[in-house]
């Protein structure tokens, strides 16, 4: 599991009761954008109708400081959370009216979600690594949007020779973002990671992801659902094809 720290934790019980084992590889570190360095955009904002955001981090990092300084009027907005841990995480901050999600995970379907409504003005949290393209999409469709980077992503420290070898001896990877598979090939190395890639079957949330995977080179990519009991079954079932 390619991933940030906790990030769908709960499928470790689930997948180690049907006998697999699960093996995490922290392949980023986030790191929170102190919260005076981008107050000033957001301060100069009134009238927010929108919120978006795409991690749990972002909820983090850019949510709870901004409602913990600023005290928005949060009843009159509208929350938008990527997939169901980002909306959990949004209900943990304090969020109490409904949290709304895309019928399917990704910034793409966010988009086409928010796109059947009218222009709004909307306060957008993310990562650096996550870039501008979902806010100049949003503002194509006539959004008024604060594009806020409120973490940046850093490489995880180096790995070490039981988790190379873990990683060569799985089954099957699975990673939740295209920063986790960048950040697994600069430490392996382009030419290790491009030849494990070929022949390695390959389990991603989000359309995003299977992008970035296609682009690196792996040729058995599927999409999983983001909720934990349906990306359980996915990782079942592909392992199962993987075996002989």
């Amino acid at each position: 599991m390619l991933s940030a720290p906790g990030t769908l934790s709960g499928i470790d019980p689930l997948l180690e009761r049907a006998g697999v084992r699960v093996i995490r590889v922290p392949t980023i570190a986030p790191t929170p954008v102190p919260w005076e360095r981008w107050r000033p955009r957001v301060d100069r904002e009134v009238a927010v109708e929108v919120v978006v955001v795409t991690s749990r981090t972002g909820v983090a990092a850019g949510v709870v400081p901004w409602l913990s300084h600023a005290a928005p009027a949060t009843r009159r907005m509208e929350f938008w959370a990527v997939g169901p841990a980002t909306a959990r995480a949004l209900r943990a901050a304090g969020i109490r009216r409904a949290v709304h999600r895309p019928t399917t995970v990704g910034t793409l379907a966010l988009a086409r979600a928010l796109a059947r409504g009218p222009p709004r003005k909307i306060v957008y949290f993310r990562s650096d690594r996550a870039g501008p393209g979902l806010a100049r999409s949003l503002r194509r469709r006539g959004h008024c949007v604060v594009d806020l980077v409120v973490y940046r992503v850093g490489s995880a420290p180096e790995l070490t020779a039981r988790v190379r070898r873990e990683l060569a001896e799985a089954d099957l990877w699975a990673a939740t973002s295209p920063s986790a598979l960048g950040s697994l090939r600069t430490a392996l190395g382009a030419r290790r990671f491009s030849a494990r890639a070929r022949r390695r079957g390959l389990v991603v949330l989000g359309e995003r992801t299977r992008r970035a995977a296609a682009a690196y080179g792996f040729r058995r990519v599927s999409v999983a659902p983001a909720t934990t009991q349906r990306f359980t079954r996915h990782v079942l079932e592909r392992l199962r094809d993987a075996r002989p």
